[in-house]
């Protein structure tokens, strides 16, 4: 078993938000996707960014919104997000008093043999 604590691993502001690098886990596993915990302060919103890969958002705590392009969506915990890569994206914490939280999976698609992976 390997372990990795919130002390010890910390966090870093990135796009407007502060994340925590899960995978890959160097000298542990590098999967074929990167994945980071993230969270957003009481009404901040994430940077609006978009990524060469695609990302899949999975909510953890608390409430707010996505947009992706011009669709705006509520979300809360337990909600999924799929976002293709090349889409801009933000998110938002709409509540006052609470953290929203999501855990950020991204990878880059597998293309036709033959082909370089897209994204």
């Amino acid at each position: 078993m390997h372990v990795r604590t919130s002390a010890e691993d910390g966090h870093v502001r990135k796009n407007g938000i502060d994340v925590r690098q899960l995978y890959p886990w160097d000298g542990v596993v590098v999967p074929p996707w990167n994945s980071t915990l993230c969270t957003v302060h009481p009404h901040e919103s994430s940077t609006e960014h978009h990524h060469d890969t695609d990302e899949t958002f999975i909510f953890t705590a608390g409430s707010g919104t996505v947009r992706v392009g011009e669709e705006l969506r509520d979300v809360t915990v337990g909600d999924v997000i799929y976002i293709p890569h090349g889409n801009d994206h933000v998110v938002t914490n709409t509540q006052d008093d609470a953290l929203l939280t999501f855990v950020s999976i991204y990878w880059l698609q597998q293309a036709p043999a033959g082909e370089p992976a897209r994204g």
